[in-house]
């Protein structure tokens, strides 16, 4: 007695489905190159803005004797404190 009934088609063989996968695989590589390639350009434009940020951070933080060492004036940090973390 068989566990597939006569009137069903029985499965394909397990070779020719692996065949087909590989073959998706293959044909799919160019795409999956091109997410890569977009989400390493969002994370470097994200590592930049929040580089950015930080910097702007410690600018304001700075004591007047550090500003005036690095020759900026009060004046200077806090307008580029103030500005937005993606503004260049």
């Amino acid at each position: 007695m068989s566990a597939v009934p006569e009137n069903e088609s029985p499965i394909a063989p397990l070779s020719s489905q692996v065949q087909s996968m590989q073959y998706r695989v293959r044909q799919d590589s160019g795409g999956v190159s091109r997410a890569q390639a977009l989400l390493q350009s969002v994370w470097h434009r994200l590592s930049s803005w929040h580089q950015k940020r930080e910097s702007r951070r410690v600018l304001r933080d700075l004591t007047d004797a550090e500003l005036i060492d690095i020759g900026v004036t009060r004046a200077d940090a806090r307008r580029e404190a103030s500005k937005s973390f993606f503004w260049d």
